[in-house]
C-alpha cells in the first residue's frame, strides 16, 4: 500500500488531516517513503514513522511532542484502516467467486438426470474450488452396497478407504486428514498426504460420499474453510443423485410392464416418492425445547405436487418451507422433486427467505422445461428472538395465531412475489413477524380450502379461519389433526382431488 492512497489530493482522510494540522498549529508534514511531501510542510527535527502490513510507508515530520505524535497515530489509524478496508474487498471478492461456482453447480444439476453426468459436474466444480490431485464420488446404490464410483480424477485408489468412509458416512460428519501417512484407518493411498471426505446425504440417508486426496508437502494441508465449501457442494450433489435414482427407478418401471399395469403403477411409486421426499418422524426434534413442530400430507388417490420440509440451519434459527406444483400425475411429481431439492440444497446455506427464493426461481426459469410452476412459502423462525422471516412466492398466506389474545388468527401479511418458474428477473420482497411464546404459524395447500363435498361446496377459507380461532389454543400435533378431522368430515367420503398438506410451528421461548 502506498501512503499517498490515504494522504492524498482525492484521499478520504485528507481533509480531515488538513484540518487536525491546522488546528494543532501546523509546521507538522506527511511524507512517503521517496522524501515526497504529501501534506502540510516540512518543519521540525521530529521524524516519525508509518507503517502499514509490516511495511514502512512513509513518515510524519514536524516539532517534538504531542502535536507531531497525534498526527502520526492519525495517519496509521487510517493507514490500518485502508489495509483491513483491502484486506475485506479481497476476502468479498473470494466469496462472491465461491457463490458464483456454487450457482453455476446448481444450476448444472439441475438439468442432469444422468448419475455419471451428476458426478463429473459435481466434480468439476469442486476441483475449481478446492485444491486436490485426487477426487472421487462414491455411491451407494441400496443399504449394505459397495461403494461404487460415479466420477473420479487422479489417482485410482480408493478401495483402501472404504472402512473410513464408511465411517465417515455412519457418523454424518465431514472429516480431515492432514496425516494420511501416521492414520490406520487409510491404507493404499501412494503419494497422497491430506485427504478430506463428506457425506453426501439426502432425505437424512446417506446416498454416498465426496472423497478429495493432495499429494505433496504440507502446505496442501487442508483446512475448515475447504471442508465447510466441500459440505456446500456435497448437498447439491446429494440431491441431484437422488433425483438421477428416482428417475431412473421409474423409467426402469416403465419398461418393465404392459401400458395400463405400469401407468397405475408408476402414479403409486411416484406418490411413494411424494410422501418420502417430506418428513415422517415427529416429533422431529425431541431435545427441542424452544419450539414445536408438526405436519401432516394426505394424498389424493392422483399423483400431486404437495411438498414441505423443516429443517435447522443452526442453533437458533428453523427453516419451514411449503409449496405445491400446478398439475397432477407424474409430471407433477416429478417436477416438485426438483423444485424441492432447489430449495432445501439453496435454504441450507442460509440465506436470508427472500434471496432463497430469488435465486431457485432463477434456476428454474433459466432451466424451464415445461409450462408448469409452482407456488411455495418459505419462512426461517429465530427460537431465540422469536423473529419469523418469510417470503410468499404466490402461496396461500398462512394464519397467524396469538395465544393473547386467545382465539386470534389471522392471514401473515402478503410478501414475496410471483410463483416460481413463470418469469426470471423479478424481485421478491421479505417480511417479518415477531412471535411471542405461545404464538403459532399454521401454513397450508390449496387442497384445504377447495376440499368439497358430495354438493361440490368447497370448505372455504373462511370456515379455516374460524376453525383456527377456535383451537387456536391446541398443541401443534393436536391442532394438525382437528383440521384434517374437520376437513375429512365436511368432505364426508367424497373422492379427493387434491393432496391436503399442513404445518403447525409454534414458538415456546
Amino acid at each position: 500500500m502506498q501512503l499517498k492512497t490515504i494522504v492524498g489530493p482525492r484521499a478520504a482522510g485528507t481533509e480531515a488531516l488538513e484540518e487536525m494540522v491546522r488546528l494543532l498549529g501546523g509546521g507538522i508534514g506527511v511524507e512517503d517513503t521517496t522524501g515526497r511531501l504529501l501534506l502540510g510542510e516540512r518543519c521540525g527535527p521530529a521524524r516519525l514513522s508509518i507503517e502499514a502490513d509490516g511495511a514502512q510507508v512513509g513518515w510524519v515530520t514536524g516539532p517534538e511532542g504531542a502535536a507531531t505524535q497525534a498526527v502520526a497515530e492519525m495517519v496509521r489509524h487510517l493507514a490500518a484502516k485502508e489495509c483491513e478496508r483491502r484486506a475485506l474487498a479481497g476476502e468479498v471478492l473470494h466469496l462472491y467467486r465461491e457463490v458464483h461456482l456454487i450457482e453455476q453447480l446448481s444450476e448444472q444439476l439441475a438439468a442432469l438426470l444422468d448419475l455419471a453426468a451428476v458426478g463429473r459436474s459435481a466434480l468439476e466444480q469442486a476441483h475449481r474450488m478446492i485444491a486436490a490431485t485426487s477426487a472421487a464420488i462414491l455411491v451407494l446404490d441400496e443399504a449394505g452396497a459397495p461403494l461404487r464410483s460415479i466420477a473420479s480424477f487422479g489417482a485410482e485408489c480408493w478401495g483402501g478407504v472404504e472402512g473410513f468412509v464408511g465411517a465417515v458416512l455412519e457418523r454424518g460428519v465431514g472429516e480431515i486428514v492432514n496425516e494420511v501417512n501416521g492414520d490406520a484407518r487409510l491404507t493404499g493411498l501412494g503419494e497422497i498426504q491430506s485427504l478430506m471426505c463428506v457425506p453426501l446425504r439426502a432425505k437424512q440417508r446417506a446416498v454416498g460420499a465426496i472423497v478429495m486426496g493432495h499429494e505433496g508437502v504440507r502446505s496442501a494441508a487442508y483446512s475448515t474453510a475447504d471442508l465447510k465449501l466441500l459440505n456446500t457442494i456435497a448437498l447439491q450433489t446429494a440431491a441431484a443423485i437422488e433425483n438421477s435414482l428416482l428417475c431412473a427407478e421409474m423409467v426402469g418401471a416403465a419398461r418393465d410392464r404392459e401400458q395400463l399395469e405400469a401407468l397405475q403403477k408408476e402414479l403409486d411409486t411416484a406418490r411413494t416418492i411424494q410422501l418420502s421426499l417430506v418428513p415422517r418422524t415427529f416429533p422431529p426434534f425431541p431435545e427441542r425445547t424452544d419450539f414445536e413442530i408438526h405436519a401432516q400430507m394426505t394424498a389424493a388417490k392422483s399423483v400431486g405436487g404437495d411438498f414441505f420440509d423443516f429443517f435447522l440451519l443452526d442453533e437458533d434459527r428453523l427453516g419451514v418451507v411449503i409449496g405445491d406444483v400446478s398439475g397432477k400425475g407424474i409430471p407433477a411429481a416429478l417436477y416438485m422433486a426438483v423444485v424441492w431439492s432447489q430449495i432445501k440444497s439453496v435454504a441450507l446455506e442460509g440465506m436470508a427467505p427472500e434471496e432463497c427464493v430469488t435465486l431457485v426461481n432463477r434456476t428454474l426459469v433459466r432451466e424451464k422445461r415445461s409450462s408448469m410452476f409452482a407456488t411455495c412459502f418459505y419462512g426461517i423462525l429465530n427460537t431465540k428472538s422469536g423473529e419469523f422471516q418469510y417470503c410468499n412466492a404466490g402461496h396461500n398466506p398462512p394464519h397467524l395465531l396469538r395465544a393473547e389474545p386467545a382465539g386470534t388468527s389471522e392471514a401473515l401479511a402478503e410478501g414475496g412475489g410471483l410463483p416460481l418458474g413463470l418469469f426470471g428477473g423479478l424481485p421478491y420482497k421479505g417480511s417479518s413477524v415477531w412471535l411471542r411464546p405461545g404464538d403459532s404459524v399454521f401454513l397450508f395447500t390449496d387442497g384445504v380450502p377447495e376440499a368439497n363435498n358430495s354438493a361440490l361446496e368447497d370448505f372455504t377459507d373462511e370456515r379455516l379461519e374460524g376453525l383456527l380461532r377456535r383451537v387456536s389454543h391446541l398443541p401443534c400435533t393436536e391442532l394438525v389433526s382437528v383440521v384434517h378431522e374437520e376437513v375429512a368430515a365436511f368432505v364426508d367420503g367424497a373422492p379427493q382431488s387434491d393432496d391436503i398438506t399442513v404445518v403447525a410451528l409454534r414458538a415456546l421461548g
